[in-house]
């Protein structure tokens, strides 16, 4: 499914599939993605701000320079297995936790060895607190 650029704003997306789907630039502002599937999903400078996160999976979802900010129930966990880098925009309480700070340098040295934006790296381990 291509909603590359897609106005999803608040919309009720809980317990969506989109596997295999694009959303790069989609506007997802205050979207209720509850518990919906985004592995290996393009969410590419796609606009989360507001969006509820609860359960939601995003196992080599790439969120490069996607927007989160303000999303609600994401976690670090979430993150470990997203596609991010420094231009992704995180809440704040994300932007200081040390799995999310492993997670950058992990996708970091990823995209330097395999390329920007052609994969994604591992799951990154939880950093002993």
């Amino acid at each position: 499914m291509f909603l590359t650029s897609a106005d999803l704003r608040r919309a009720d997306l809980r317990g969506v599939d989109f596997r295999g789907s694009i959303l790069n630039y989609a506007d997802l502002c205050m979207a209720w993605l509850g518990e919906a599937r985004l592995d290996g999903v393009g969410l590419f400078a796609a606009d989360l701000r507001g969006a509820r996160m609860d359960g939601v999976a995003l196992v080599k979802a790439d969120l490069r320079a996607a927007d989160l900010r303000e999303s609600c129930g994401l976690t670090a966990l979430q993150l470990s297995t997203a596609a991010i880098d420094e231009t992704t925009k995180l809440p704040g309480a994300l932007r200081e936790d040390s799995w999310v700070a492993a997670r950058l340098a992990d996708c970091a040295r990823w995209d330097a060895m395999h390329g920007e934006r052609t994969s994604c790296a591992p799951p990154t381990s939880s950093p002993l607190r």
